[in-house]
């Protein structure tokens, strides 16, 4: 993997502070560098770009009591993090560690920062859950379990290390565990989140149904921890089944801060990232009146994207109308499997089939749509009880969907118990993929478990979510169409999970067959779809298939086996006659796309050249270039919408920072 921070060191080493670390200096840190480090591809980063709000909240929590703090966030591009160790002479850098996929990186950028003679304080789910093994690697001073806030602040203070709470470190080579901080009762006593640290805004398609340019995202919380005891989750680990909330008052107030901070979008999408949002169903009520309300006067297109239980929409209809009207127009629920022996293993109190089917019913009843996941390598399950999730998933009308293998999260239930029990088939956590199992099965091999997900995630996908773009076609009164490249961007689900398998952290287990990729991909059922519902009816596609005109394209993918997978659509005088999904290839095409993936990625330019050379004669190469040009038109228009967006938003800081100098020469006037 190739991480920023692992490239040349640029300047020389700085001389180590006599006043940092932890040699008993009263001198408060002054200067704080906060860092969100590069997430692995483990099987789950691609689902979302992470907004760093956590950090963002310990900026806030700190802002009155240092100098300056900043923010660097390698998920959005950076240069190498010696850098901004040279450039911003930290005397602290506070890096969270909230997923596995991080750990790795969080050591490397520790190890970085020593180098330079700056203290490291390490923080977060994943730090929480490892803190006896990162408070005693010589790069980490300490180690925060649990929440940061007070924790962080009582440590910049270099109050006495035996008087803070909720950390853990290392003294003269022994592990040194204080007592656990208690949870932060008051939530609305904690500043909000200090989005200005922002270098770029955040992009999350994936929680979004109609992602274009011109969308602004955010993220906001409601409330902290959750009641349930899930074992394949960290959550109980932090919260110890305690869930608070926040008054709905305070967060209408920050969601005022978030459309300003977005002022000059048309639309803003904002994911309320509770761990368990709805865990009252009184209080969330009563946030409902209130975003009815605040929606209402907003000047600005703005839906939330949601994770519930099942059974607490299943037992509360109402929550599920109420919801609708607060703008919560995307769901995800989680499902897990529809199996109760299944549930039972993963402790999923509450929740059923029926109740699963209910829930679905009553969001989509209002207007909502649905995302879930469903996990597999369940003690028990069979080939057949895996495959047959997809068709489940699918007779729930889900919007989307991904298929996971259950990985024992270090500080979960479940990975205590299975390595207590000497079931774990890879010790070293951070070799965990979300696609290959590392407990032992009873009844699956691992590589068969891992060949499963592969084909499930690709199965859900081999309808290319037509039916569900129907039912929302439908939904609109069979009137509102979806841009070309918004609907192409929901594939980023398939093409991140495509690209982890090719990458090197793919090939840390085995190489896998490249007929499993698509051989579940042929779908009798799609040419039939198409030729009834019209795509041309669902998608703006007039100014695409004017270029493109009558002709019939296939894009095949090609292996040194017998299973080959085509797409082949096939365009008229009145739009799209159909799309197709076959084994081999069809006959009369204007244009012929062979890709072959049997040798692994293949270079841009060789699959250009390998398209040239299927489409030798003038004709097919016109027709080719009427493809391009066509397909050209809609990159063109998702960066024009991109740009229109941008406008809006300097526009508005133009006018605002212009009001701003106004007031503020008025005030000098007649001060």
């Amino acid at each position: 993997m190739d991480l920023p921070w692992k490239k040349a060191w640029i300047f020389p080493r700085k001389t180590r502070n006599n006043n940092s670390g932890s040699n008993g200096s009263t001198t408060s840190y002054r200067r704080i560098l906060l860092v969100n480090p590069l997430m692995e591809m483990i099987g789950a980063e691609f689902l979302m770009d992470d907004v760093p709000i956590r950090l963002e909240y310990l900026a806030a929590y700190i802002r009155k009591h240092v100098d300056w703090v900043e923010l660097i966030d390698f998920n959005q591009g950076a240069r190498p993090f010696s850098y901004y160790l040279q450039k911003m002479q930290p005397d602290l850098v506070g890096i969270t560690a909230n997923y596995m996929s991080v750990h790795k990186s969080t050591l490397e950028l520790a190890a970085i920062a020593k180098l330079y003679g700056v203290d490291v304080v390490v923080g977060g789910y994943q730090a929480t859950a490892t803190a006896d093994e990162m408070a005693q690697d010589p790069n980490i001073d300490f180690v925060v379990r649990g929440e940061g806030e007070a924790t962080l602040l009582e440590i910049i203070q270099k109050k006495p290390l035996d008087t803070i709470l909720g950390i853990s470190y290392s003294k003269d080579g022994q592990l040194i565990k204080n007592e656990d901080r208690p949870l932060i009762e008051d939530l609305d006593s904690i500043p909000f989140p200090e989005r200005a640290l922002r270098k770029k805004p955040y992009v999350s398609p994936f929680m979004d149904l109609e992602c274009d340019g011109s969308t602004g995202y955010d993220m906001i919380i409601s409330s902290r921890g959750c009641w349930g005891k899930c074992t394949f989750c960290t959550e109980p680990l932090m919260s110890h089944g305690t869930q608070r909330y926040r008054r709905p008052e305070k967060v209408i107030e920050e969601l005022e801060e978030i459309v300003a901070l977005h002022k000059g979008k048309k639309r803003l999408r904002i994911s309320i990232s509770d761990p368990n949002f709805g865990g009252s169903v009184k209080v969330t009520e009563e946030l409902c009146d209130h975003l009815i309300k605040f929606r209402a006067r907003c000047d600005i297109d703005i839906n939330f994207f949601i994770s519930v239980r099942t059974n607490t929409v299943a037992n509360h209809k109402r929550l599920a109308q109420k919801m609708a009207l607060a703008g919560m127009d995307y769901v995800f629920v989680g499902m897990e499997s529809p199996n109760k022996k299944d549930l039972q293993a993963i402790a999923k109190g509450g929740c059923s089939r029926e109740k699963q089917e209910q829930a679905a019913k009553y969001l989509k009843d209002n207007g909502t749509a649905v995302m879930s996941c469903f996990l597999l390598g369940l003690p028990g399950q069979t080939e057949e009880d895996v495959l047959g999730l997809v068709d489940y998933g699918r007779s729930l009308g889900l919007t989307d969907c991904w298929f996971s293998v259950m990985t024992p999260l270090p500080g979960s239930r479940l990975y205590d118990e299975a390595k207590k029990n000497h079931l774990l088939l890879e010790e070293d956590f951070t070799k965990f993929r979300m696609w290959d199992a590392v407990i032992k099965h009873d009844k699956l091999s691992r590589s068969k478990i891992r060949e499963l997900c592969i084909r499930c995630n690709s199965k859900w996908y081999n309808d290319l979510l037509l039916e569900q773009e129907h039912r929302r076609w439908k939904q609109s009164g069979a009137k509102k169409k979806k841009k070309l490249h918004v609907y192409a961007s929901k594939f980023k689900v398939l093409s991140g999970f495509l690209s982890l398998l090719s990458s090197n952290a793919g090939k840390e287990f085995a190489s896998l067959d490249p007929a499993i990729f698509v051989k579940d991909m042929p779908n009798p059922q799609l040419r039939k779809l198409t030729q009834e519902i019209g795509i041309h009816n669902l998608f703006e596609m007039e100014r695409f298939l004017k270029i493109l005109g009558k002709q019939k394209i296939q894009v095949r993918l090609q292996l040194q086996s017998q299973e080959d997978v085509s797409w082949v659509m096939k365009t008229g005088p009145k739009g799209v006659e159909y799309l197709d999904a076959i084994n081999g290839s069809a006959d009369d095409l204007s244009v012929a796309i062979n890709i072959p993936i049997d040798n692994g990625s293949t270079s841009p330019k060789a699959i250009i050249k390998r398209i040239l050379d299927d489409n030798p004669d003038f004709k097919s190469r016109l027709n080719l270039t009427r493809l391009v040009a066509a397909a050209g038109s809609e990159v063109v228009s998702f960066y024009l919408d991109k740009a229109i967006g941008e406008m809006r938003s300097k526009s508005y800081d133009f006018v605002r920072q212009g009001k701003d100098r106004i007031v503020g020469l008025a005030q000098n006037m007649f001060s």
